[in-house]
């Protein structure tokens, strides 16, 4: 399924809605305010390319999972945020790269074969 890239004149349409607002806006908000259509996942990947675009651009959006989207001018939060997805992004390739090192080793490594009772742990055999 190929999805079409954000148009300039969606990222111009977002990024007024980010400059008019008091507050973080969600990307369920930014979809509907958009008109974007599709499923919620669909909106969200869509709201999320968009902020990409303009991020792309130069515009300092931050997120939040809990608060959602904001702009800001403040060069010490967003040199912070910034930092804070290159850790992000680190801690998920290393747990991608050792779930890749355990399924090398074969199917048994998918399976926890131990049995727990109570603090008693015994291995199945």
């Amino acid at each position: 399924m190929s999805q079409t890239l954000p148009t300039t004149s969606e990222a111009a349409r977002c990024l007024r809605i980010l400059e008019q607002s008091v507050a973080p806006v969600t990307a369920a908000a930014m979809a509907a305010r958009l008109g974007l259509s599709g499923s919620r996942e669909t909106q969200r990947r869509r709201v999320r390319a968009i902020v990409e675009m303009l991020r792309s651009g130069g515009s300092w959006v931050i997120a939040t999972r809990q608060a959602g989207y904001w702009l800001t001018r403040d060069e010490r939060l967003w040199r912070a945020y910034n930092d804070g997805r290159q850790i992000d992004a680190k801690q998920i390739l290393a747990e991608t790269s050792g779930r890749k090192k355990r399924l090398a080793g074969g199917q048994g490594h998918l399976f926890d074969m131990r049995t727990r009772a109570g603090c008693a742990t015994m291995e199945a055999r």
